[in-house]
């Protein structure tokens, strides 16, 4: 189980797959992630891509998101993902996509949405992160001074630039890094 940490939600318990074969984020990766985009959730829209069981989305929904749209394929994942939606009542604020990332981001370009902020945290060393960020570069999804946080391995260095995308900043906590990317246009 994990926890909400803050907002309206916060100290409601999450359920998580048993095992070892997800990777929840860390409820200190967690906190220092939200403290750090604290000021840009409130009414956001957000995209959380990977998203097992929903840790990450919920987490903002709690702090103040508007919408969280849920990219997920793993038919057990979905499953909590939703208990995890409905116990928490954001069903109706959230939009889960039963898909894998690319096939939903294909989806999602046709509806012409644009997202304040993307997470994104895929199974470690699958190399996703990369052609992720190249396919949501393509495809348009994000406003133009949204923000794509990444989670990865921290001996895994993803590259500054990527596509119309700049890293502008990271923090590492222990094994796990997080990378932020912005429009090479954004003043921000």
């Amino acid at each position: 189980m994990l926890r909400i940490i803050s907002g309206e939600h916060k100290g409601r318990m999450i359920k998580t797959l048993p095992g070892r074969h997800t990777r929840p984020t860390a409820d200190r990766v967690k906190e220092a992630l939200f403290n750090i985009l604290q000021t840009k959730l409130h009414g956001s829209l957000i995209l959380d891509l990977f998203s097992g069981t929903g840790n990450i989305g919920l987490e903002a929904m709690s702090r103040g998101a508007e919408k969280v749209v849920f990219v997920e394929k793993n038919p057990a994942a979905l499953h909590i993902l939703r208990e995890n939606c409905r116990s928490l009542e954001y069903a109706e604020f959230v939009d889960i996509l039963p898909f894998d990332v690319k096939k939903a981001l294909e989806i999602l370009s046709k509806q012409g949405l644009l997202f304040d902020i993307v997470f994104m945290d895929p199974p470690y060393d699958k190399g996703l992160e990369v052609p992720t960020i190249k396919h949501l570069d393509q495809v348009n999804l994000l406003k133009e001074t949204g923000i794509i946080a990444v989670e990865h391995m921290s001996c895994s260095v993803l590259p500054r630039i990527i596509g119309d995308f700049i890293k502008y900043d990271l923090k590492k906590y222990g094994k796990t890094t997080i990378s932020f990317y912005r429009k090479r246009s954004c003043n921000q």
